[in-house]
């Protein structure tokens, strides 16, 4: 008898969450556990990507509006009869505790991805956090600063909070990365000579692509040779790329959008960027440090968790542009500690961030909700 597992994640597209959970469908024990995917709202490649694993997935469609979204709901809980609801993310998560009103031996896992803060998410979240999270069985997050934002911000009980870090996919037989190298810095224009800086985020006020930005301006007239690769979509778009035509680096900066391969354009980089002031546990960090990149990041919410001052890159106060560009030069700088703190970031990886002690985790969370009280 296996247990039926009901994956509810709020976006279709794939990004860090969603990579997180087909990363976790691929090593679930199907002769232990019968999974199910749905998602609230699209359009994107993860009902398809589930369907091909052998997945039962369904994409409720809730932006098309809740006559259209409910009845899909209601058919697959009725067809599917989930034991536990796995949930991720705020939306994705009311969903679950409201259907735990109608379904009571259904056991809720919710999730936050970050780190929460009022001027973040806003009072209303916080409220509708504090009012539901009774209904779940346990809140899983992926950093301690996330585990500590909720108990002093949210109020949440350390009895239901379990941390589990998010894992990565070390695939054993990964294409040459010389040539893939060569073949995304061809896709961009950029020739050995460049020192390739980059950044895989959403464009969005907390990812402070801005400073980013602003760093790159100072650092121009030295590193004449300088290129920022800004790979993901926002509604900051269009506000960054006058700002980079303002500050007169259009030929040194390439915007370009949503990029599902955004992992394959890692190995075009010649180090990460990431200066966000709001983060949990990026995994877009993650996925730097598994290509051998070092990082320079904001010393935020579960950064300084992965990132090893020193040691596999480089964090700075948030906010500080002093900060940003003074790590970023001491690398540009240095081809020697790019290469060694890559190397590190690499190993630390595979100790510690893999995807398969992440789902050996969740496994064990499972089997926790369906034991007898």
């Amino acid at each position: 008898m296996t247990i039926r597992v009901l994956l509810l994640t709020t976006d279709s597209k794939i990004c860090g969450t969603e990579r997180m959970i087909l990363s976790l469908l691929r090593r679930l024990d199907r002769g232990r556990y019968t999974p199910c995917l749905v998602t609230l709202k699209g359009p994107g490649e993860l009902v398809e990507e589930a369907t091909r694993l052998g997945v039962d997935a369904v994409n409720l469609k809730m932006d098309e509006g809740l006559r259209r979204g409910w009845p899909r709901w209601r058919k697959t809980l009725y067809e599917f009869q989930p034991q536990v609801m796995h949930a991720f993310l705020h939306h994705a998560n009311l969903l679950a505790r409201f259907t735990r009103l109608l379904c009571r031996d259904v056991r809720v896992i919710a999730g936050l991805r970050t780190v929460y803060t009022a001027a973040g998410y806003g009072r209303l979240y916080g409220w509708l956090e504090r009012l539901t999270h009774p209904l779940d069985t346990f809140f899983v997050v992926n950093s301690e600063a996330g585990w500590r934002s909720l108990t002093e911000n949210m109020g949440l009980p350390d009895r239901k909070l379990v941390l589990i870090h998010n894992g990565l996919e070390l695939f054993d037989e990964e294409p040459d990365p010389a040539q893939v190298r060569h073949a995304v810095r061809s896709e961009f224009g950029f020739f050995d000579r460049h020192l390739v800086v980059g950044i895989v985020a959403q464009l969005r006020p907390p990812k402070r692509h801005d400073l980013l930005l602003q760093a790159a301006m100072d650092l121009k007239e030295r590193f004449p040779n300088l290129r920022l690769l800004v790979i993901g979509e926002g509604e900051m778009e269009a506000a960054l790329k006058d700002q980079a035509k303002r500050g007169g680096l259009e030929d040194e900066v390439i915007f370009t959008g949503y990029r599902g391969d955004a992992r394959r354009l890692l190995r075009g980089m010649d180090l990460f960027a990431l200066p966000s002031e709001v983060e949990g546990e990026p995994v877009s960090i993650l996925e730097a440090m598994a290509a051998g990149l070092p990082v320079v990041a904001a010393r935020a919410g579960g950064i300084p968790e992965v990132v090893t001052h020193g040691g596999t890159g480089l964090l700075h106060e948030p906010g500080s542009r002093e900060g940003l560009r003074n790590a970023l030069t001491e690398l540009l700088a240095s081809p020697e500690k790019r290469h060694e703190m890559g190397a590190a970031g690499r190993k630390r990886i595979e100790l510690y961030f893999t995807a398969d002690i992440m789902a050996r985790r969740f496994q064990e969370l499972y089997e926790k909700c369906v034991m007898p009280e």
